[in-house]
């Protein structure tokens, strides 16, 4: 299987951290690369939940492994880390509420203890991100602003921050299990294929054109119908004005009907005495 001609982002794009914590921002050199896979992804035709790829060009060597790397990253920064700091970050949250000096220590336990229990799935850095963005204006959720967030608002802020991991995750997934397929087709038959368009594009209309206009011979005949009727619609109208001793309906220099005139609501011009 041959290789993307480009090569993988350079490591220092993906600088090393103590797991767990947020994965390395992806930059669009990273976004191009996975992006360049996924573009070659076809539906496969056993199994819709699938896809398939070239063998020719699917993911191998250095940019395999990259991809691969990249994915054990985002998935070790999802994995959740409940314990005493993710007690410290929620005991933070809830100790703006108004009350929360007043409860006893039962009370205060039993509320922080619900807090844990939505969010045994999601990452400590994660809720750490959400409570400092409750602490201005921008978070994401409903949260009304008024005494702490819910569970429901802490959870949805959560979620939203880790939306874009669970994308990037979700293509290189993808990619990395495509089921790779030999569709018969070599470099000689992709360069004969070519070599084929070259030749023929000489004998076609212009590389540019647009082969779904019309050319001047078909334009001309109705444009001409057209001037015709708007000739013989004209006349009526000037016609039907002399009938009723007034001038014809004008809208600029065009003469309209009258039932148009009362749609734009234009009045008619004094009758002729």
């Amino acid at each position: 299987m041959t290789q993307l001609t480009s090569s993988p982002p350079s490591a220092s794009a993906m600088t090393a951290r103590r797991l767990p914590a947020p994965p390395s921002t992806m930059t669009p050199e990273m976004d191009r690369f996975t992006g360049a896979f996924v573009n070659r992804l076809e539906d496969h035709p056993e199994d819709f939940r699938r896809r398939r790829i070239p063998a020719v060009q699917a993911p191998a060597g250095d940019a395999r492994a990259w991809l691969e790397k990249r994915r054990a990253e985002l998935r070790a920064s999802l994995v959740p880390t409940p314990g005493p700091e993710l007690n410290r970050v929620l005991t933070l949250l809830l100790a703006r509420s108004r009350e929360y000096g007043t409860l006893t220590e039962k009370a205060a336990g039993l509320r922080l203890a619900l807090y844990i229990e939505v969010l045994g799935d999601v990452p400590t850095w994660a809720v750490e991100r959400a409570r400092q963005a409750f602490g201005k204006p921008g978070w994401r959720c409903l949260w009304d602003g008024r005494d702490v967030p819910s569970t429901h608002d802490l959870v949805a802020e959560c979620r939203h921050i880790l939306l874009p991991i669970d994308t990037e995750l979700g293509r290189i997934d993808t990619v990395l299990e495509a089921e790779p397929y030999d569709n018969g087709a070599t470099d000689g038959h992709r360069a004969n294929a070519v070599a084929h368009w070259e030749s023929m594009k000489p004998d076609m209309r212009d590389d540019d054109a647009d082969v779904s206009a019309s050319t001047e011979e078909e334009l001309s005949p109705e444009r001409a119908s057209m001037a015709q009727a708007n000739a013989y619609f004209r006349a009526q109208e000037r016609a039907h004005a002399k009938a009723n001793g007034r001038r014809p309906l004008m809208w600029g220099r065009l003469p309209i009907s009258d039932e148009l005139a009362r749609k734009i609501g234009s009045r008619a011009p004094a009758e002729v005495e």
